[in-house]
């Protein structure tokens, strides 16, 4: 049996977007950058709930909060040898972990990473692992091992100030999680249980730090402003014609142009500019002379355009064509096919409060993180293989 039982791990929800953001996102001449669900080695982070709550269960938002810290080796930690010498039960009773005065085991870390293992290779199979990420020979096992550490260091420190803040779970809550864990627990077998190295109190302690990180996140969160007007989110659809100032070589790579190439480029743009005024299927006519192939059709909100289209782009009324504009890589024209997308503005102005909330929480945050220590045993943590059939 699989250890990824009724999980609904946030933590999981960025894991796969960065799994799918490596075959995903084409790069479209309109917007300033990548359209991508997020950056593959994005620092931040937001809360990691390890099992999904029953039923309703309202879950902090997936706010991103740059997280800066690095954790420190231990001036007195175990060697390799030792750690290698250990058996399952040595090693799950050692302190992998030392976040201010609170010690996570290597038990509780390892936990962590093989749900979230189990759940990716669900998704995307074990040859996710083996990716490599950037230049310097990154693969995504390395990078999830370290995006979960410092999740994990996150969820702690937030957890650490419930005393401070006097914030605790109520009786009620603490029955919810005594329910949470014995159902989840229920899904092995004593066997399963010794073999994957999960105990009740193990279990009971990862659901209580969530529950209560939430409940700090609403607390600090509460009196944020919650109005959004429709202009702030507003999402018009866009369709464009893109004229390039390169040329492309076989490889993809652009191709600077001399003289004469730019102004043959600026000639052809200013006729089909002209042209574009006339026309009365925009959406054809741009198929048929754009040299952005892959996209003509675009939904997009305030700050993900080039400063020089945004200020035109959202001045567009519904029906109306823009005339040439010009950019460093090349000229748009610009057709506003709706005014207003009424789903991705909703979405919109869902996101806009989210920012809000994050920007209220991380100025709290930055200030625990700065006076808490961050301790981490690296022969431990070092021996965790998340490319096995078990992390540890």
């Amino acid at each position: 049996m699989k250890i990824v039982t009724c999980i609904c791990l946030r933590v999981c929800c960025r894991v796969q977007n960065m799994a799918r953001n490596l075959v995903a996102g084409a790069t479209s001449p309109l917007c300033r950058c990548k359209r991508r669900a997020a950056s593959l080695l994005c620092a931040a982070v937001g809360f990691l709930p390890l099992f999904g709550f029953a039923g309703c269960q309202k879950l902090p938002p997936d706010i991103e909060i740059k997280v800066e810290a690095t954790p420190t080796p231990y001036p007195t930690g175990m060697t390799k040898d030792e750690v290698e010498g250990m058996d399952q039960k040595e090693r799950f009773s050692q302190v992998l972990l030392r976040i201010g005065d609170l010690e996570i085991g290597y038990d509780e870390v390892v936990l962590y990473m093989q749900s979230t293992k189990e759940e990716v290779e669900t998704l995307y199979g074990k040859e996710i692992w083996d990716y490599v990420l950037d230049e310097e020979g990154t693969t995504y096992a390395q990078m999830l091992k370290k995006e979960l550490l410092t999740q994990i260091t996150y969820t702690k420190i937030v957890c650490a100030q419930a005393g401070s803040l006097g914030i605790s779970l109520t009786e009620d809550e603490r029955m919810n999680v005594d329910e949470y864990t014995d159902n989840y627990m229920a899904n092995f077998s004593s066997d399963e249980l010794a073999y994957y190295g999960i105990s009740r109190e193990l279990v009971w302690g990862i659901y209580a730090d969530n529950l209560l990180a939430t409940k700090i996140y609403e607390s600090l969160t509460l009196n944020v402003n919650t109005d959004v007007s429709d202009e702030e989110a507003r999402h018009p659809v866009l369709w464009y014609i893109f004229i390039a100032k390169y040329a492309l070589a076989e490889d993809g790579a652009h191709v600077a142009l001399d003289e004469e190439g730019l102004q043959n480029v600026r000639e052809r743009a200013e006729r089909v500019s002209q042209e574009a005024q006339e026309v009365t299927d925009f959406y054809g006519y741009a198929r048929e002379n754009t040299d952005d192939t892959d996209e003509i059709e675009i939904i997009i909100g305030r700050g993900e355009m080039y400063e020089e289209l945004e200020k035109i782009a959202f001045g567009l009324r519904q029906g109306e064509t823009s005339g040439l504009i010009e950019t460093e890589d090349g000229y748009f024209i610009l057709h506003c096919a709706n005014y207003m997308d009424e789903d991705a503005t909703d979405m919109a102005k869902t996101r806009i409060i989210l920012e809000r909330q994050e920007h209220a929480f991380s100025d709290n945050y930055a200030v625990w993180e700065a006076k808490t220590d961050v301790w981490v045993d690296m022969a431990l943590w070092d021996a965790i293989d998340m490319t096995g059939e078990k992390c540890e």
